[in-house]
């Protein structure tokens, strides 16, 4: 446990100094720091960098791909895979993102490339300009988008656009873990950027009831004092925070004099 502790500071809380020697340990969380910190998708790749050197975490890691395979498809672009040890877990091809990402290094994809495209409505001729192809899988939606602006925090593209919608759209490119809702405010808040969040807020966008969660899943302290004064906020934040991984956020929650009243809500002592 107290290795997990560590390994887990290390990777989420930007730690330095741990020696790990469990390998499986390392590729379990290896494969959920894009999922639950997605803009630490090329942290991760820097230490598979490292870690792909030892056969047994390239083994394992690889046995994972089902659950990784973004990491894996940056790792092959990194020259850290070969394309021979990869394909063989594209077998079964159930998924469609797969011939999404690697139509290009397999020349059987090519054929279902449009279809699996097609399948998540979004429109195939886009794809056919290779720079926007890059775009949409290194950063998981397109610099076009609003969906890109917000979850990056760029707030002068934001303003640019011409109307903001309630709700925005997922990217099946976007390797994070869904958030709960699409609503814009809850995205913005789940991705962390404050920015964005408080535009939306003076640009009448309201709490909703999902922002909670949303920010929590980001652990964005800022965020979280935004929303902490508002009512019927839902007793699930402190499991958020755990599957995120939160601990500062789990500290202020407890030394903050948090308690659930009978209904099931947070409320506080102070």
């Amino acid at each position: 446990m107290d290795e997990m502790v560590a390994l887990e500071h290390y990777l989420y809380e930007d730690g330095i100094g741990v020696s790990i020697n469990d390998m499986e340990l390392w590729v379990d969380r290896i494969v959920v720091l894009p999922k639950i910190r997605p803009h630490k998708l090329e942290k991760a790749v820097e230490y598979c960098f490292l870690l792909c050197q030892n056969q047994d975490f390239r083994r394992k890691l690889l046995e994972r791909f089902k659950e990784c395979y973004v990491l894996i498809y940056h790792l092959l672009k990194s020259n850290i895979f070969r394309i021979e040890e990869i394909e063989p877990f594209l077998k079964p091809r159930n998924n469609d993102l797969y011939f999404c990402y690697f139509w290009k290094e397999i020349e059987t994809f090519k054929e279902s490339f449009d279809k699996s495209i097609r399948s998540y409505g979004i429109d195939t001729a886009f794809f056919k300009n290779e720079i926007d192809m890059a775009m949409w899988i290194k950063y998981g939606f397109h610099p076009s988008c609003i969906e890109y602006c917000l979850k990056y925090d760029i707030i002068e593209d934001v303003v640019d656009f011409n109307t903001i919608p309630r709700a925005v759209k997922w990217s099946p490119f976007e390797w994070s873990l869904k958030p709960d809702s699409l609503g814009t405010l809850s995205f913005s808040g789940f991705f962390g950027s404050i920015k964005c969040f408080k535009y939306l807020l003076l640009n009448g966008f309201n709490f909703e009831s999902t922002v909670l969660s949303s920010v929590v899943s980001s652990g964005c302290l800022d965020l979280f004092h935004l929303y902490r004064g508002q009512k019927n906020t839902y007793s699930e934040i402190i499991s958020t925070a755990s599957i995120f991984y939160h601990p500062s956020l789990l500290v202020f929650l407890f030394e903050n004099g948090v308690y659930h009243n009978s209904k099931g809500k947070i409320n506080w002592r102070n």
